[in-house]
């Protein structure tokens, strides 16, 4: 059976695979409870530090949009403000922005010694950072700030450090003053030039050097500057998709109490944004369609996984994939209550396939992003059942035959056949719910032998009128499929498809068949297939004999008369050595020219030819050098 359970699980697994077909850029994840939980799980008290109760307390109000905090959180957060370093900018910009959370709770202020300090920083030098802290501390201890005296500093701070964590810190700036000139720095600051200078990475994430601080601090930026200026935004959805894409895949790596509050603080401005709602939709109900599960039901949410509600959904199309034709058009979802929109397809009495579904979601007064042209696919399944069957043997050359009923699930009576005769076999296929015929991918039929576990299988396939039929002469099959292998086989049937909840495997009874005297040897079962097979053991080729020591010493004096001929040659020549100097540069241009030939006798007797070129480049320079010597020598003395 595990070839036909491959092959029927394949042809399903194909078919479930289905998923979002959405066209414009969607959120790739929200903070789901758990992740939020994880997260404030670093903004918990004790406070070690004012830097660490910053964070803390921001991070908590972002992630539950201004809602109260615990009180073990403020007290540990006063107690470390009524410390606080007088004479530190950082310091008080820590403290002043905690005791602006904790509001009455606190009972602490500041002394005016503390207030003249902190605007005395105020000036041409001051850094975009500092600037930004000075206007915090003022803003939340009540103080006026004067406007046209920050707008000027900022952009005199900008001509020096315009990077895109200080343009973003600026902006910020600038969004917490009574009356922003936001018009003067933007003329300073092009938003959608720092856009531009993101880096993308595979179409689903934009950020800034891969840096949580300066993407959160620039999208924030973004977001206050759109909301102060109730204007839109000056980056595209998708950007601002791609950019929050970018600190959700960080939710998982924040680890320090600083990622956490940059994190949620940024996602927190997007939630509370009055220009926009970003969202993400799901398709909460699956994507299988049947009887006990008529609805498509789905959720939308914000980045926090918070419902939103109060939005019109509808079905724009709902189209059958098989034909392309459009089951509803223009339908609208009805909402629940409480976070889920319905839609009850099966009232629509679908025929089992798969539907391509296209939503339009929108909501009024504010523009909606990340939820446009939502498309997806369903699959409406049905519960089938095996109507008809009938079955039985004719001759060969019968055309009419004498069929039996068989009842699913029942079984038949034990049949004979022999190598004259044929199976036929008929059978529909129906829906339970409405008695409708349908006609599943697979529709197999099996014979297993049990002592062996051999099994043959063959393909039933559907007429006109949806009948599905098998036919098999035994006298061809029987040799070619069988192996003309006798006994008792037992008959199944295996219908199944990706739409079909309750596929079949029914044993339908015992066929004994005989195949004739000449059976041969069973073809191996499907597991003695993949026995391990007998061991290979390579073989080199013998090496020839090698010849007659006699032949090997001839060749031997073969080889050295040239050498006796080159001693007679030069003897009638008149050569001598008489002459020869015992100069070094001559010794050594001999000893050079000597060793390479032991350097070829050697090569011959055992050296390949690799050790030989390293050898002979070292002997072959000397001998080179001193020969040159030599000869020039020689060319001077004539």
């Amino acid at each position: 059976m595990s070839m036909i359970c491959r092959t029927l699980i394949t042809g399903i697994l194909v078919g479930v695979v289905f998923g979002q077909l959405t066209c414009a850029t969607q959120l790739s994840s929200v903070i789901s409870n758990d992740d939020g939980l994880r997260l404030i799980q670093y903004f918990k008290a004790p406070f070690s530090n004012l830097e660490t109760a910053f964070y803390s307390l921001s991070g908590l109000k972002h992630y539950t949009q201004g809602g109260a905090l615990g009180q073990a959180e403020k007290e540990s957060a006063c107690k470390l403000v009524k410390s606080c370093e007088t004479k530190s900018l950082t310091s008080l910009y820590y403290g002043a922005s905690v005791l602006g959370h904790l509001r009455s709770f606190c009972k602490h202020e500041f002394s005016k010694e503390t207030v003249e300090f902190v605007k005395g920083k105020l000036n041409e030098n001051a850094s975009v950072k500092n600037i930004h802290a000075i206007v915090s501390i003022l803003k939340n201890l009540g103080q006026e700030v004067d406007d046209d005296q920050v707008l000027s500093a900022l952009l005199n701070a900008l001509k020096s450090d315009n990077s895109i964590l200080s343009s973003s810190i600026a902006l910020l700036t600038v969004a917490k003053l009574s009356n922003p000139n936001l018009a003067s720095i933007l003329k300073s600051i092009d938003i959608e030039d720092m856009a531009a200078q993101a880096d993308e990475v595979d179409e689903r994430f934009l950020h800034f050097e891969n840096n949580l601080e300066i993407t959160s601090t620039f999208l924030s930026a973004v977001v206050e500057v759109s909301n102060v200026a109730k204007q839109p935004l000056a980056i595209s959805k998708n950007q601002v998709i791609l950019f929050t894409n970018f600190l959700l895949r960080s939710k998982t790596a924040a680890s320090t109490v600083k990622e956490a509050y940059l994190l949620l603080s940024t996602l927190g401005r997007i939630t509370s944004s009055t220009q926009f709602r970003l969202a993400k939709v799901a398709v909460v109900s699956g994507t299988s369609i049947s009887e006990h599960k008529s609805a498509i039901q789905i959720s939308v949410s914000n980045v926090f996984s918070q419902p939103l509600t109060k939005l019109s959904v509808i079905a724009e199309s709902i189209i059958r994939a098989s034909d392309n034709e459009v089951i509803v058009s223009n339908v609208p979802f009805k909402f629940d209550g409480q976070k889920t929109y319905n839609f009850m397809f099966w009232k629509k009495k679908p025929k089992s396939g798969f539907y391509d579904v296209t939503l339009a979601i929108s909501s009024t007064g504010t523009q909606l992003f990340g939820v446009s042209d939502f498309e997806f696919r369903v699959k409406v399944t049905s519960t089938i059942t095996v109507a008809n069957l009938e079955i039985g043997t004719a001759e060969r050359e019968q055309t009419g035959a004498t069929l039996n009923s068989v009842s699913y699930p029942s079984k038949m009576e034990d049949m004979r056949a022999d190598n004259q005769q044929k199976i036929i076999m008929q059978f529909q296929v129906k829906n339970i719910v409405d008695d409708s015929l349908v006609l599943p991918h697979q529709a197999f039929v099996r014979f297993f032998k049990e002592d062996s576990n051999q099994e043959i299988i063959f393909v039933a396939e559907p007429d006109d009128k949806s009948t599905y039929k098998f036919e098999v002469e035994l006298a061809s099959a029987g040799r070619e499929q069988f192996n003309s292998v006798p006994g008792k086989y037992f008959l199944q049937l295996i219908v199944g498809d990706a739409t079909i909840s309750n596929p079949i495997f029914w044993e339908i009874g015992a066929v004994t068949l005989n195949l004739g005297e000449d059976a041969k040897k069973a073809k191996p079962s499907f597991e003695q297939q993949y026995l391990p097979k007998p061991e290979i053991h390579h073989v080199f080729r013998q090496p020839e004999e090698r010849p007659p020591v006699v032949v090997s010493q001839a060749f031997t004096v073969a080889c050295l008369l040239p050498i006796a001929l080159l001693f007679i040659l030069w003897i009638r020549v008149g050569a001598n050595v008489s002459d020869l100097r015992l100069a070094p540069k001559n010794i050594m241009f001999h000893i050079g020219l000597a060793g390479i030939f032991i350097l070829y006798y050697f090569c011959w007797l055992s050296l390949d030819m690799f050790v030989t070129i390293q050898y002979l480049c070292g002997i072959g320079v000397v001998t080179f050098i001193f020969g040159n010597l030599v000869l020039s020598d020689l060319a001077n003395n004539r």
